[in-house]
Order: C-alpha cells, then sequence, then structure tokens
C-alpha cells in the first residue's frame, strides 16, 4: 500500500526524501525495497549537479510553493557563487509540537542547518537509531490517548514520562536496551534545554542508567576451527521463516574470518584491510600490519582535520601464514583489499555479510549462539593479553579499563595464570595440606 506524500510536481532539482530511512519518494516509494513511513516524517529536499559535485540542502517549508521559492533561491546561490548577502539574523521561533521538536533533533543530528564548526560527525545508522527511541516515546502516548497533532512538548511531563517508564519496566529487561532508551532521551531533551533554550523542564533528569553486566566471552580454539571446517558450497543455503533463500556460502570467507581472528580488528575494519597496510622489515617479511581504529575515529570526529588513528598489529606465526597463502609479495604496496579484492560491494555491506555468514556457518556447525563474530575480537585481545601483558601499550584501546571490562574473558586469564606455575606456598602443596589438617597453619 503506498503511504501518502507531500504534494510533488515535477520541478528542476526538487525531490521528497523521507527523514526516516533516507529514501528519495517522489516518484516511487517502492524504490529501494519500499518506503511506507508516514508523510510527517518527509520533507522537501533541493539536488543540483555543478561541476562534478551534487549540492544538496533539505528545505523547511512544508507545501509545494514554499519548496519551490527556497529551491530557487538555492539556486541562485550556486549559480552566482560570489554573492554573499549576511544573514538578517532574528530570533529563532521555537516550535511548540512535540512531534516538530523530534523533527528538529533529528535535523540537528544530521548537521541540518548547524554551524559548521559545531558540527559532528554521525553515522546515518546511529542518527536513525537515536532518532527511533525518542518515536517509541511518541507511539507510546499516541497507544495512550494522546493527540500529536496537538501534543506540545511541555505537556509531555513527569508524569507522561512516569507512565513510559512505567512500561519500560515490564517490557525491557535487557539493561543495556534500557539505558539505550534512556539516553537518547537524556540527550534529546538536553538539546531542547541546553541548546536550544527551552524554559521547560527535564522530564528524564531523574531517570537512572541501569548497570551492564559485562561479561566478555572468548572462542574456543576447536570451535573456531570446527566452524571453518562446517563451511562448504555445497550445504550453504539458509531458509528464512518466510520461505525465501539465501546462499551464505563466499570463497574468502575462511580467510575473513582468518583474518579477523589474527589481527583483532573489529569487523569492518577487518574489511578495509589493504596489502599497502603491511609493513615490510628489512628481509622483505611481515613486520607489522597498520589497522585503523575506525570507532575512535568516528567518536572523535576523526578525519576532518586530523590523521587517522593506527593500530599496529603484531605478526603471529598464523597471521604470517594467512599472508602467504594471499600470496602477500605479489600485492605488497598495491591498494587492493586483503579480503575479496574483486567484490563491488562497499565495505560497510561486506562486513555485514561476514557477520550473518558467520552466525549461518555457527549454526551449522552446531555450536549455539553463544558467540558471534565480533567474539574474535575478544578472543585476540584475550590471547594477547595473558601472553605478553602489552594489550594497552599496543593501542588496541585507550584505556586498560576499556580493554579489562569490555574484552578480557576472565576464565582464560585463570587458565593462564595456573598454566604460568602459579602459587602461593613455592610448590609445597602437600605440606600446606597436611598443616591445614593438623591444625598447625
Amino acid at each position: 500500500m503506498k503511504t501518502k506524500t507531500l504534494e510533488f510536481k515535477p520541478f528542476e532539482g526538487l525531490h521528497i526524501v523521507c527523514k526516516k530511512c533516507g529514501k528519495q519518494i517522489e516518484k516511487d516509494q517502492s524504490i529501494y525495497n519500499g518506503c511506507n513511513h508516514p508523510i510527517e516524517r518527509q520533507r522537501y529536499k533541493a539536488l543540483f549537479h555543478r561541476n562534478g559535485k551534487r549540492p544538496t540542502r533539505d528545505l523547511k517549508a512544508l507545501n509545494y510553493d514554499g519548496a519551490i521559492s527556497e529551491l530557487l533561491k538555492f539556486k541562485q546561490e550556486l549559480d552566482n557563487p560570489l554573492t554573499f548577502t549576511p544573514k538578517v539574523t532574528k530570533q529563532e521561533e521555537q516550535v511548540e509540537l512535540f512531534s516538530d521538536c523530534i523533527l528538529m533533533y533529528s535535523d540537528w543530528l544530521e548537521n541540518i542547518d548547524v554551524p559548521f564548526q559545531e558540527q559532528k560527525t554521525r553515522s546515518k545508522a546511529y542518527c536513525s537509531i537515536t532518532v527511533s527511541y525518542i518515536q517509541k516515546l511518541e507511539q507510546f502516548l499516541k497507544t495512550n490517548g494522546y493527540n500529536l497533532n496537538s501534543l506540545k512538548i511541555k505537556e509531555v511531563d513527569q508524569f507522561a514520562i512516569g507512565k513510559y517508564y512505567e512500561h519500560l519496566n515490564k517490557t525491557v529487561l535487557n539493561p543495556a536496551t534500557w539505558n539505550h532508551h534512556t539516553r537518547a532521551l537524556k540527550n534529546f531533551y538536553h538539546f531542547l534545554i541546553d541548546i536550544k533554550g527551552y524554559n521547560i523542564p527535564n522530564p528524564v533528569k531523574n531517570i537512572k542508567l541501569r548497570h551492564e553486566n559485562i561479561d566478555p566471552r572468548s572462542v574456543d580454539d576447536a570451535d573456531f576451527m570446527k566452524l571453518l571446517d562446517t563451511i562448504n558450497p555445497e550445504d550453504s543455503i539458509e531458509t528464512y521463516k518466510s520461505g525465501a533463500k539465501k546462499n551464505r556460502y563466499r570463497t574468502y570467507l575462511k580467510d575473513a574470518f582468518m583474518l579477523a581472528a589474527t589481527t583483532g580488528m573489529r569487523i569492518e575494519e577487518t574489511a578495509v584491510l589493504r596489502f599497502s597496510d603491511l609493513v615490510l622489515d628489512i628481509n622483505g617479511m611481515p613486520k607489522h600490519l597498520n589497522g585503523t581504529d575506525l570507532k575512535f575515529e568516528r567518536a572523535h570526529n576523526m578525519g576532518r582535520n586530523h590523521a587517522k588513528k593506527i593500530v599496529p598489529i603484531p605478526i603471529s606465526p598464523e597471521l604470517e601464514n594467512l599472508l602467504i597463502k594471499l600470496d602477500y609479495k605479489k600485492q605488497i604496496g598495491t591498494d587492493r583489499y586483503i579480503i575479496a579484492p574483486e567484490s563491488k560491494m562497499n565495505r560497510k555491506s561486506l562486513a555485514k555479510e561476514m557477520s550473518h555468514c558467520f552466525t549461518f556457518w555457527r549454526r551449522k556447525a552446531g555450536l549455539g549462539d553463544s558467540f558471534s563474530l565480533k567474539h574474535l575480537r575478544k578472543t585476540f585481545l584475550t590471547k594477547l593479553e595473558t601472553q605478553t601483558g602489552l594489550t594497552t601499550a599496543a593501542g588496541y584501546q585507550r584505556t586498560s579499563r576499556v580493554i579489562y571490562d569490555n574484552y578480557i574473558d576472565k576464565t582464560k586469564v585463570t587458565e593462564a595464570i595456573k598454566q604460568k606455575g602459579f602459587n602461593l606456598f613455592n610448590g609445597n602443596i602437600s605440606g600446606t595440606i597436611n598443616g591445614l589438617q593438623n591444625g598447625t597453619i
């Protein structure tokens, strides 16, 4: 069923986009797997082609004539780049409707009408997920009799929030999910009160985050090898509940999983490793591999005016053997990806494919759901720490606390302690036991 859209007549540069899924829907909402989001999430957008670039602008008008007026002004700016008319600063009118505040916050997250020096780099996924948590509150209010067409932001008070959190207390059992809801709402009200200057009480100020019991798990060597041995092209079809089928075999999978296991990089960071990242010693042998901490870069707005955060990956015998198998000597210095270099898929999509395939083959190997592809990073860091104690110094995380709390499998640490010959009484176990039994100790 086609959702109602904003009024549209073909006009050069004019489009309609859904702010929920980011799709252009002025012609057909079924394009790119369809868009069925309500008209309230739609906005007019101007897009032109200039000197090989595609300058765009989200338009504020919600009616066709107003959008055309804004679009023509934008086109004039593009056609006359040297003509600069200073904007007359005027008092910004605060929107009152709760739903409009959500849209305003969504635009701010995406840096729409945000001064350059105040912009922050956020992924589309982050923006979408953050807004979705606030929309869950909006949907709850609608379900409980609130009229969203007239509901003002000041009417969403501590009592409305209290009812919502009563609902969450019954339906959200995972502390991490609870915290995601709460952080999103706290950030939303921080935006309204501290950034936009709304004179309203903060109804989520006293909502407490829940303690998350972090339990890092590593992957047993035998389980990992069993998974690799299970991968084959003959028995690789995954059947969904809907009856749809998908082939989960890829020729590069074993190498991809082994690269993730032997580098300790996150899934997308593994997918973007290139042969040019490999550093050789004076004898032409692998010295280390330069990985990039993508999570750190995104969190700290890097990439705009900072160099990449490089993580020098140590060369283990297993990683060296993998590089030899992949014929690194012929590829050294090239920009070819180490994994699936011929694939036309973007690296984010490739990383997702790797994760889905790992889950399929893990289940096919009868290993249950106790670990996923991301646990190979925890396994690597646990082994690096127990064998060298140099995990923090290697640069995989910013602080040792992050590593110890989130990545080190404590049971493996105790096993390593035992293997190193840890003892309390210089190995005189029998004397200790006798002393305990006869009361001399």
